[in-house]
């Protein structure tokens, strides 16, 4: 069990991301110019612990946050990361999948024409490894609250439907438990591929309050909006898939 718990906080370290994006731009009527640092975008491989493995992980480094999910490994990773010049160093929660934090993780290595290279170790668990990520041109499209306009569904790995409509960047749906969400995305920086998300739980018994990450949009194939979330009790990952209203 320790070690299945290390796997997951070794995948959080890795979503490791560099400080110098600002926050300013909220819509995409205010423009901002934001400086992309060497560590931002969206950054996607594999992971082993000890040798067993690859397991797979998807993360998004913006500014000095970081979130990542592994589905392999059931894990949620929430943290910061700090760089210098190609060196980073990262401390990260690491959360159960759609579960509570357990444990935490430190990570550090290298970043070169657009691979990164680390070593990290679990802080309870005592397990190491390496990771390898490559840099997504995902991260380099533009982000827009257009782009998000409309009716989102996921289904989780234990049958939870979800249906979010987004307008204007504000959220709102329910789950098929009865679980009730609303909340906001906004624009990080227009120029790149990643967005702001806050959303707030009720009707929902001890999961209800109020959870922040980070997303993405993925077009290659079916259009996914990719978000991590967590507050000091939870972690979550949706796969919210784009659902054309039918005319």
């Amino acid at each position: 069990m320790i070690r299945f718990l290390s796997v997951l906080i070794f995948v959080v370290l890795m979503s490791a991301c560099s400080p110098q994006v600002a926050r300013e731009v909220t819509s995409e009527t205010k423009q901002v110019a934001v400086q992309k640092a060497q560590l931002d975008g969206i950054w996607v491989g594999s992971f082993d612990i000890r040798g067993r493995g690859p397991y797979d992980f998807y993360a998004i480094h913006v500014g000095e946050r970081s979130t990542a999910v592994s589905h392999r490994a059931k894990a949620v990773c929430m943290g910061q990361v700090k760089q210098n010049e190609d060196y980073y160093y990262a401390k990260y929660n690491l959360y159960a999948l759609d579960g509570p934090p357990f444990d935490y993780a430190r990570l550090t290595g290298e970043i070169k024409e657009g691979q990164i290279h680390s070593h990290f170790t679990t802080l309870n668990g005592g397990d190491t490894g390496k990771m390898q990520l490559t840099y997504s041109d995902l991260y380099d499209q533009p982000s827009s609250l257009g782009r998000l306009e409309g009716r989102w569904g996921y289904t989780d790995r234990d049958g939870l439907k979800f249906d979010l409509l987004i307008a204007g960047g504000i959220v709102s749906g329910n789950d098929s438990d009865g679980c009730h969400y609303t909340g906001n995305v906004s624009l990080i920086n227009p120029q790149y591929n990643a967005y702001d998300v806050l959303l707030e739980v009720s009707n929902c018994d001890s999961v209800n309050g109020e959870y922040e990450g980070l997303g993405y949009i993925d077009n290659k194939g079916l259009v996914y909006f990719r978000v991590d979330v967590g507050n000091k009790s939870y972690g979550f990952h949706y796969d919210f898939e784009s659902r054309p209203e039918k005319k």
